[in-house]
């Protein structure tokens, strides 16, 4: 009886050795491990993506603009979020074959159509024939006040719910309340449904990963909203939440612009341009200077002059001598 004892003691004493951080990783990592993630894609985490999805992850647009960043994806499924009816059904017959799931995020506010959001129910079946038609799946992304009224009415028609905790996120026990029993409400209406929770990459990402362990039972994925600014910390929750994902480094900031150096040295004078010297006309050719022309002219009137006296005498000298 008393080695019975001493074996029971000695289990007991080993097991408190257990690491603490084992332990954790135990409890928290392996049951988050198993959710599939839906995650909205930036540039920047479009090659991450592709290395290190799994087949059932989802990358999504949250807008139809964005689309052309899905031809870059090469694992799991393709989302694109539109925000009513009447856009899907002008253009999935034109980008239907670019994605695998058509989003419905039906919300209250000038985004969305009013005539939708006085008929929730009717519009998400119109979203269903729409995704029947094309041979796609529909999720849907209602927000809380929707999820609330009519979240259990829309549930049929609809393959993956998005519940949207993530302004509420950092109030575990209010998001609680909102989660648990709706996820109960929503697999009775439709036992198929697939129901994942949104969440933003924003603030204390220890205690996300307490909530999101909490409610990880009730829960077939996680839909992640990023950012540009954001990119860093997404990838610390996934590989957080999967160990076999490496957690990332951190982007490397761009390198500021260094500045031109100042020249020290003392300045050069500055010049001051001379003004340019004029060049002289030149003389006219074919007329004589002034120097010169005087003179000739008085010499060739003195020979005209003295030539006139000269004839006079001569004339006078002739008349003489006839008397």
């Amino acid at each position: 009886m008393w080695k019975i004892k001493i074996l029971l003691i000695l289990s007991l004493l080993l097991y408190g050795c257990v690491p603490t951080t084992l332990a954790q990783s135990l409890e928290s990592g392996a049951p988050l491990e198993r959710l599939w993630v839906d995650m909205s894609m930036t540039p920047q985490l479009i090659d991450w993506f592709n290395n290190h999805a799994r087949p059932d992850d989802i990358a999504r647009v949250d807008h139809v603009s964005m689309i052309d960043l899905l031809e870059q994806v090469q694992v799991g499924r393709r989302l694109v979020v539109f925000k009513n009816v009447a856009d899907a059904e002008v253009l999935l017959p034109h980008l239907a074959d670019r994605m695998d799931i058509i989003g419905y995020n039906l919300e209250h506010g000038p985004a969305n159509r009013p005539d939708e959001q006085a008929d929730p129910v009717g519009s998400v079946r119109r979203m269903r024939a729409l995704a029947d038609q094309y041979g796609l799946r529909l999720a849907l992304g209602p927000d809380h006040a929707f999820a609330l009224s009519d979240g259990v009415a829309m549930a049929p028609y609809v393959d993956i719910f998005v519940l949207q905790i993530q302004r509420a996120q950092t109030e575990p026990e209010t998001v609680r309340a909102f989660v648990l029993p709706l996820v109960r409400q929503l697999r009775q209406a439709n036992p198929e449904i697939a129901i994942s929770v949104q969440v933003r990459t924003e603030g204390d990402m220890d205690a996300l990963q307490d909530l999101l362990a909490s409610l990880e039972p009730q829960l077939d994925g996680l839909s992640i909203l990023t950012s540009p600014n954001t990119v860093d910390i997404a990838r610390r929750l996934l590989a957080a939440i999967r160990p076999d994902v490496p957690s990332p480094s951190p982007t490397p900031e761009p390198e500021p612009e260094r500045p031109l150096p100042v020249d020290t040295q003392t300045p050069m004078p500055s010049v001051t341009p001379r003004r340019p010297t004029p060049i002289p006309t030149p003389p006219t050719t074919g007329m004589p200077t002034r120097s010169w022309f005087v003179p000739v002219g008085l010499l060739v009137m003195g020979v005209l002059l003295g030539g006139l006296i000269t004839t006079a005498a001569l004339y006078a000298y002739q008349n003489v001598r006839r008397r």
